[in-house]
């Protein structure tokens, strides 16, 4: 159905919902909805005034306003005319006419505020209540809230088009995101080697590897220790498509994806070559025996293209495969580590049945048991019953229930009828954040931004927004923080995909991230409902820490402003900007810097073909092409002194380098 109220409180819309079905009278309608909003707003805010800042509150504050109003005119309209016909009565007209137009007057006024208020309730945008720079609850990390960003447009192939030749097999004739010609594996390596130092705040990546396990047995009480040999460790991806079986066309007998678009429109999921990165890391830096990591998302297969990949390079990594929901094809001759489910129930809801009655409680894959370190790889994308999938609901792949459909009722609803907007309800993502076997368990948060979607079986889309200007989003983010790396994701999606309909619009829905209020601060928690997946009575004040940015063209957090203690936002592609030593090996000189009326550029080879000035937010200043004269100049007395970005392009690598501008 459509929704006519889309920023109210779940419970007030399935009200309203319930009157529409009846056929009840508009006017009755929003009455009943004026008395409930004011009913809940007071029952609310008397015993905890603090509540009166809650984005629920601000958003149920115009229907009680509008019926408040509504009602003080009536009764000042019912108290006129009652005084005017007394004084009709004693002949006094002219105080009889002037109480009667003041009757008029007040009921005109009562009858235009409900109708005025429900007009500002309807159109109010739910990026309004996403409060910027108002961290909630307690960071987490070796340097507490810190989330690193790194952005290099020449990890991916701006010119795939994520198309296929359409004749049944995976083939140079395509050209999908996941192919080897649209990803710079030496890039992407180089990315999350500088992703991971950042966040630890070391320069040898050995030593950052060993931060991070010696940080997270510290902070789980098991004392001062890396990692050990014989211990665990799980990447979970996300590999949303790999469902169904050999008659539903997905993929071949050996688990080779097909390239009908009709079937499978080449949705974005987890990089292969970003895992195939992070492999790498794990086996070369961390020392982790190949034998001790398993990689997949148990609810699913992995395509051949992928497990050839990471197969050909570390034979002895465990792939995960589920014969469980593809009974025709035997999973280990193709290679895969079989999963298997947990004898009992595992994840117990907080909410008992009430919001999920098909879930009060599920069992897990056993290698949630049996991992001791889990890095939970999403791809970063907007979602039709979440808003925003990324870590948290990265999980749904973990339940062994096909689809973990018994889990939706417990996020926003759906692009049709989201009637679980808002704040204060219960929310699974919640619960899986708390949960031992699950979060409990992560080592490090890596959401996967070089090819995002806006659904989650959306193929990848360019990026309007700055610094990607119509490119790919091209980028990493990391954190040991769950919440704050969910919440710097959740600015980008919401800053991309603001769009007029509420398709085009799922991350700014109002409510979008209550689960991460809940997750930050215990306060927050709905009224009734205790976070304790695990029935250990063992509930958290906090698991990390909330929190907005202050714009989308600056992106800065309160540590960076130096203003809180929320999350702090490292744009590392801002600290290492290019590598200005390749351009001397080349005897390329970009000259003066700083400059004030000309940037040369000396290329006696004639290596570097086109040119882009960006300020640091990545807008474009100018571009172009490059003669092949030996010196080539760029005007820029235009541009407002400060920073600027030059990009490099020589048709096969990219150089980037800083220059100040006088």
């Amino acid at each position: 159905m459509n929704n006519p109220f889309p920023y109210l409180p779940g419970h007030l819309q399935k009200i309203v919902a319930w009157m529409k079905t009846k056929r009840i009278p508009p006017r009755i309608v929003l009455l009943t909805l004026g008395f409930l909003a004011t009913a809940w707003f007071l029952i609310r805010v008397i015993p905890k005034p603090s509540r009166a800042a809650y984005p629920c509150m601000r958003a149920t504050a115009p229907f009680m306003s509008g019926f408040v109003l509504y009602i003080i005119g009536i009764g000042t309209s019912t108290a006129a005319l009652k005084r005017a016909r007394t004084l009709f009565s004693r002949s006094d007209t002219f105080l009889g006419l002037i109480f009667l137009a003041g009757a008029i007057l007040a009921l005109l006024f009562g009858s235009i505020q409900m109708p005025k208020n429900l007009k500002a309730a309807r159109n109010v945008s739910g990026s309004g209540y996403f409060t910027p720079n108002d961290p909630i609850g307690k960071a987490k990390g070796i340097f507490p809230g810190r989330v690193v960003w790194m952005w290099n447009p020449a990890a991916t192939n701006e010119n795939c088009t994520n198309t296929s030749n359409n004749n049944g097999i995976i083939d140079p004739g395509d050209d999908a995101w996941f192919m080897a010609k649209n990803n710079n594996q030496l890039v992407i390596d180089s990315m999350m080697e500088k992703c991971l130092t950042n966040l630890t705040g070391k320069t040898d990546i050995s030593r950052a590897w060993d931060t991070l396990f010696h940080y997270f047995n510290a902070d789980h009480g098991n004392g001062n220790a890396g990692y050990t040999t014989g211990q665990k460790i799980f990447i979970k991806i996300n590999e949303t498509t790999a469902w169904g079986g050999l008659s539903d066309g997905r993929f071949q007998a050996d688990l080779g994806r097909t390239d009908d678009t009709t079937i499978n429109d080449f949705a974005s999921e987890t990089n292969p070559f970003v895992v195939l990165s992070l492999l790498r890391q794990l086996v070369h830096h961390a020392l982790v025996p190949e034998e001790m990591i398993y990689v997949g998302d148990p609810a699913r297969n992995i395509y051949k293209e992928f497990y050839d990949l990471w197969h050909g390079e570390f034979p002895g990594v465990h792939v995960l495969g589920n014969n469980l929901i593809h009974t025709e094809l035997d999973i280990v001759s193709l290679g895969r580590t079989p999963v298997a489910v947990t004898a009992t129930d595992k994840v117990f809801f907080s909410d008992h049945g009430t919001v999920m009655p098909d879930a009060v409680s599920d069992k897990l894959f056993t290698i949630f048991e049996e991992m001791d370190y889990l890095i939970n790889v999403p791809a970063m994308k907007a979602h039709s019953a979440a808003g925003i999938t990324l870590a948290a609901k990265n999980h749904f792949g973990s339940f062994t229930r096909q689809w973990a459909m018994q889990l939706h009722n417990g996020l926003m609803g759906n692009v049709d009828d989201p009637v679980r907007l808002g704040y204060g309800l219960y929310r699974v993502q919640t619960d899986i954040m708390s949960h031992k076997l699950l979060s409990g368990k992560t080592l490090l948060y890596l959401v996967d931004g070089l090819y995002p979607g806006e659904n989650a079986g959306g193929a990848p889309q360019k990026w309007k927004s700055i610094p990607f200007n119509n490119t790919w989003c091209s980028s990493l983010f990391m954190s040991i923080d769950p919440v704050a790396i969910e919440s710097v994701c959740h600015d980008f999606l919401r800053t991309e995909y603001n769009g007029p309909a509420i398709a085009d619009n799922r991350p700014n829905w109002y409510g979008v991230d209550d689960y991460l209020h809940q997750a930050a601060d215990s306060s927050r928690w709905p009224d009734g409902i205790k976070y304790d997946p695990d029935t250990d009575k063992v509930m958290f004040a906090s698991l990390g820490v909330h929190e907005h940015w202050n714009d989308s063209l600056n992106k800065q957090y309160t540590r960076n402003l130096g203003s809180g203690n929320g999350i702090e936002l490292i744009k590392v592609h801002e600290l290492h900007p290019g590598s200005t030593g390749d351009l001397d090996i080349l005897n390329i000189a970009v000259f003066p810097d700083p400059a004030e009326t000309y940037l040369c550029i000396s290329d006696p080879a004639g290596r570097i073909r086109s040119y882009t000035l960006t300020d640091m937010h990545g807008r474009i200043m100018t571009t172009g092409t490059l003669t092949h004269a030996p010196l080539f100049r760029i005007t820029v007395s235009g541009l407002t002194p400060g920073t600027y970005l030059l990009r490099l392009e020589s048709g096969v690598k990219e150089y980037y380098r800083k220059i100040v501008k006088l």
